[in-house]
């Protein structure tokens, strides 16, 4: 099965709100020590690193920035004149959680260049999974992302855009010899981030397509094992709170350890998880419960060994 360098696990599971709050903080300091068996009578923590995101994408702008993020009024500035004074304030929680727990944290980037150079001496080596949106799909943002990220050691995650291109039954089918307009894309940016030599993993959020039924966004794993084959370096998450949505909210924890028993040649599918969970300020509806998350963490420890924090690099 799929593993680390060292051999030592093979998820690593990324966890928490929609976007951060103040208010909410002590939820993600509780999801930080979530534990689980180690197989050797003791316990060791769950959880990889835990979703930061102080930047919202949407599909429309809101100028009040209701919906937007704690980060929207410092980035507006920065963007008007260039650069600020003052750091965004989901970073300053961010390093202060690093420091203390010693986790990684997980951001959507929209603006490269403006939003990853607060994290630089903040967030240590190592220790950022930083992802593009999936209504961003454009190769130089990514490219961007990766310089800075391979002069930290960070990760970079790659959101399939919402589109197929194709049907949904015929692109999911395992025989199908179909190369859709969103695989080639997904391809696509992942060949700018690879440039820069840095970390990339692949995160499969689901597609936006009339068959979807209740799914907010049907899952379409055939497109991830071809990605598998075509990439086999690169990580590959599955982001079960994009995919299954409100609807289906109640199916997240039994469909997402389902999904981590997926397997392409003789290996694990997917080596990550990034999940929504406990309370948000966005998105609520489909968050699954910090119990919930427990939960799901125990039953899939039974046959993957998680992999616990990010470790800095110095």
């Amino acid at each position: 099965m799929n593993t680390t360098e060292n051999g030592s696990h093979d998820l690593e599971v990324i966890a928490g709100h929609c976007s951060v709050s103040p208010k909410h903080l002590a939820e993600l300091y509780r999801m930080s020590e979530l534990r689980v068996s180690d197989g050797r009578g003791g316990t060791e923590r769950a959880l990889s690193a835990l979703r930061w995101v102080g930047l919202k994408s949407r599909t429309e702008f809101d100028p009040t920035g209701e919906g937007m993020g704690i980060d929207f009024s410092v980035i507006e500035q920065a963007i008007m004149y260039g650069s600020s004074d003052e750091v965004p304030p989901s970073v300053l929680l961010a390093q202060q959680f690093v420091c203390s727990t010693g986790m990684g944290i997980a951001a959507e980037i929209m603006l490269p260049g403006v939003q990853l150079p607060f994290y630089e001496d903040r967030i240590p080596h190592g220790q950022l999974f930083a992802w593009n949106p999936s209504i961003n799909q454009l190769g130089w943002s990514v490219r961007e992302m990766g310089q800075i990220a391979k002069r930290n050691n960070w990760t970079v995650g790659l959101k399939n855009g919402k589109w197929l291109g194709a049907p949904l039954e015929k692109a999911n089918h395992p025989n199908s010899e179909t190369i859709t307009t969103m695989e080639k894309t997904w391809l696509g940016l992942a060949s700018f981030a690879a440039a820069s030599n840095c970390n990339i993993a692949f995160i499969h959020r689901g597609v936006d397509v009339p068959e979807k039924g209740d799914f907010r966004n049907a899952p379409v794993h055939e497109v991830v094992r071809r990605l598998a084959i075509k990439a086999p370096h690169a990580g590959r998450y599955f982001d079960p709170s994009h995919s299954l949505g409100p609807k289906l909210r109640d199916h997240i924890v039994e469909e997402t350890i389902e999904a981590m028993r997926l397997t392409v040649r003789n290996e694990f599918l997917y080596t990550g998880i990034l999940v929504e969970a406990g309370t948000s300020e966005t998105d609520t509806g489909q968050h699954i419960t910090v119990d919930e998350l427990q939960v799901m963490l125990e039953e899939i420890s039974r046959f993957r060994k998680l992999g616990g924090p990010f470790l800095p690099i110095e």
